[in-house]
């Protein structure tokens, strides 16, 4: 062999060895169903070829998304850094004795590990990472982050990249939470640049925040006006305080080392909606009292089992049902009942979507956000127990609402399930009427129609509708939703006019006059036709087939003993006859 021939056979192998290269990764994920996760190791192997992907994963099952996601991992990547996929062969190790190998979850990983190999330069250790990756380079969404981090913390991870989302989501709120039971810093990016700093080690991780508070000034805005003296405002105060307390007793069991920043936030924000309340918008700082409550009852009951979670729902559940003791209605009180009746209806609804969530969880994810959807039910069947207890009276003649209500009620879900489907407060209307309580429907079914209507809303309106609501106003809820939309345009005047805060405090101002100046038509509907109770203006669909059958079964029994007596009586007659013609012939002889 030539010496010229032998130099170039060295050359190349040795141009082979430069080009070869191994890299590794540790990736999160989830293993369904036991609420834990685990850690998938993938190794790289890049070495010259024609462009060969290959997954080698023992013998474990890779899934279809998973390797489409090796495919675009390795195409963004060449793409990147602007070298051929052709000139390299990749071969994927990805090993997990835990369970198959599935979903796109490790995308960005795989794209971060991919460029790690090319320009042969190893990841930063002690992180790790999980996002799904696009063919231009945006990180995606993902599931189970709190099991994911519980993973990451196993293996004492300095911080975990997660794709970007919006701070105002649950999604959010989870990220917050994983970070701090775990003690394990989340980074948001949303691309494979930005996640290539930090992956590399030349960028320090920042953790998250989370930020609860909204900028009311209370302060600044005047005492709500007097706009119905005969509207018991002050009784109501006393359903407002309970709202209070009962929000800060969720606040207060709030872990203070884990969530200090958050117990902090939420009891400063309680303590605005109070100096709402002194200055008479008492339902404005109830319903934002009622907001925050489950923000609270998710940050206390943050590390639940799914067999927990069950237990919490079960017994909210039980408790909400045990409310069943509603008080004589009358002209006076059946705003508060009605308002308890369309509340122990969302309820109902929210916590069959919680169970029904809670059983299809695989999740810590979706257990904690099951109970997100339960913790609005236990506050709404709270206060219609406070409800009941101020309609209490039993001074006044009861009340019920007559047929046209319950008439009413049918036509108005009907209207509602074509126009808007199967909506929230469409099925709490539909609760309501399958309980016979028409009017709590009628409740429900305003609200949809308020809420549900986005496209009708004329913003610019905002200042004479809330006006229009402030004068027309009679009755405890219209008047408290007015009062509510002349506090957010108060709101809306002290912020800047092209800020954000501004529009939102906008669109409530209009959505709560409109709902006041909506209830009030509502209720002048009920209040027509409140009958007295003793003429059973109302009874039961059910109870009354029962009794139309029992009057054709009585019909038909009366026809058949009618033509009994008939037959009876012609047989008389024929008998009588005889007797008598019989004596006749007697007589002769």
């Amino acid at each position: 062999m030539s010496t010229y021939k032998l130099a170039v056979i060295i050359f190349v192998v040795f141009t082979a060895q430069a080009y070869a290269y191994t890299t590794h990764i540790a990736a999160p994920a989830v293993l369904l169903g036991v609420d834990r996760g685990v850690l998938t190791n993938v190794t790289l192997n890049i070495v010259p070829g024609d462009g060969v992907i290959v997954v080698n994963n023992g013998s474990t099952t890779v899934a279809s998304d998973t390797l489409q996601s090796v495919h675009i991992a390795v195409n963004y990547a060449t793409n990147y850094l602007n070298v051929s996929e052709n000139k390299y062969n990749f071969t994927f190790i990805i090993g997990n004795n835990d369970s198959n190998v599935s979903g796109p979850s490790a995308g960005l990983a795989l794209t971060l590990l991919t460029i790690s190999g090319l320009k042969q330069r190893p990841l930063s250790g002690n992180f790790t990472l999980t996002g799904t990756i696009s063919p231009d380079g945006v990180v995606g969404p993902i599931g189970g982050v709190f099991d994911k981090v519980q993973a990451a913390k196993s293996i004492g991870s300095r911080f975990v990249l997660v794709p970007y989302v919006n701070n105002t989501t649950s999604e959010y709120m989870l990220y917050y939470l994983s970070q701090q039971a775990y003690g394990t810093p989340l980074v948001e990016v949303s691309n494979v640049s930005q996640a290539l700093p930090y992956a590399f080690g030349s960028k320090k991780p920042t953790a998250l925040s989370f930020n609860l508070t909204t900028d009311y000034k209370p302060d600044q805005i005047s005492n709500a006006s007097e706009i119905c003296p005969s509207c018991n405002g002050t009784q109501f105060l006393q359903l407002t305080n309970f709202t209070f307390n009962f929000t800060e007793n969720e606040i207060s069991r709030i872990n203070e080392t884990l969530f200090g920043s958050v117990r902090n936030q939420l009891s400063s924000q309680l303590e605005q909606y109070r100096k709402l309340a002194s200055k008479g918008y008492y339902y404005t700082g109830a319903d934002l009292a009622f907001i925050e409550d489950p923000t609270a009852f998710i940050f206390a009951n943050y590390n639940t089992s799914q067999y927990v979670a069950m237990q919490i729902i079960s017994n909210v559940t039980a408790y909400c049902n045990s409310l069943n003791y509603m008080p004589n209605m009358t002209a006076s009180n059946y705003e508060l009942i009605v308002g308890a009746q369309t509340r122990l209806a969302w309820a109902d609804v929210t916590l069959s979507a919680a169970m029904a969530e809670l059983n299809a969880s695989q999740t810590s994810d979706q257990v904690i956000l099951s109970l997100a959807e339960a913790a609005p039910a236990q506050s709404w069947c709270a206060a219609a127990h406070e409800m009941y207890a101020m309609a209490n009276s039993s001074t006044v003649s009861p009340t019920v609402t007559s047929s046209k209500v319950r008439e009413d009620a049918l036509n108005g879900l009907s209207a509602a399930r074509a126009r808007y489907g199967n909506q929230f407060y469409v099925d709490a209307a539909n609760y309501s009427i399958s309980n016979g309580d028409y009017a709590a429907a009628l409740y429900s079914l305003t609200y949809a129609n308020v809420f549900y209507n986005y496209t009708d809303a004329n913003y610019s309106k905002t200042s004479s509708l809330v006006s229009n609501a402030l004068s027309s106003a009679q009755g405890l809820w219209p008047t408290q939703f007015a009062l509510q939309g002349s506090f957010y345009l108060s709101e809306a005047g002290l912020n800047s006019m092209n800020s954000s805060q501004y529009f939102s405090f906008v669109s409530d101002a209009y959505t709560t006059a409109a709902l006041s100046l909506s209830l009030d038509s509502t209720n002048n509907d009920i209040r027509s036709n409140l009958v007295p109770a003793y003429e059973a203006a109302v009874v039961p669909t059910g109870l009354t087939d029962q009794i139309n059958q029992i009057s054709s079964e009585l019909s038909a029994i009366m026809a058949v003993l009618v033509m009994i007596l008939a037959l009876m009586f012609v047989i008389f007659l024929i008998l009588l006859y005889i007797l008598l013609a019989s004596r006749r012939r007697g007589a002769r002889r």
